[in-house]
């Protein structure tokens, strides 16, 4: 929900894909259009990263998207992940950019707590 007017801003998952193990995430969002642009993506991804390796013991969070979805591409960026390999699906629809195949972003534990202690050794840094 948007905290200003309370209009429902859209859905995230956060669940095994298909052939995951249990603690090997999915991230997933869809967001109404009147959202997009906003960082409510980008914040909500976060957040369910952060808490998938905090409290949840997530040993690895994946997402999906077209290659020629640069704004999701950077949402997932933005959380953390970064691109691990392209591929084709076959898809029983064809849609428009399809053809230059999907992206497959992934961030594992051990990566994602390097970049903790990276950005609390820059925060001690910075107040100090």
């Amino acid at each position: 929900m948007e905290k200003e007017s309370g209009r429902f801003l859209g859905w995230f998952h956060y669940r095994p894909g298909e052939g995951a193990g249990e603690l090997e995430p999915e991230l997933g969002y869809r967001l109404h259009r009147f959202a997009w642009g906003r960082g409510y993506a980008s914040e909500g991804s976060r957040a369910l990263v952060d808490h998938g390796f905090r409290e949840l013991g997530v040993q690895r969070v994946t997402a999906e998207t077209m290659a020629v979805n640069v704004a999701s591409r950077r949402v997932m960026e933005k959380a953390g992940l970064h691109c691990v390999r392209t591929f084709h699906a076959d898809w029983p629809y064809r849609i428009p950019g399809d053809e230059h195949g999907d992206v497959e972003y992934a961030l594992t534990r051990e990566e994602w707590l390097a970049e903790a202690a990276r950005s609390d050794q820059e925060n001690v840094r910075g107040h100090g």
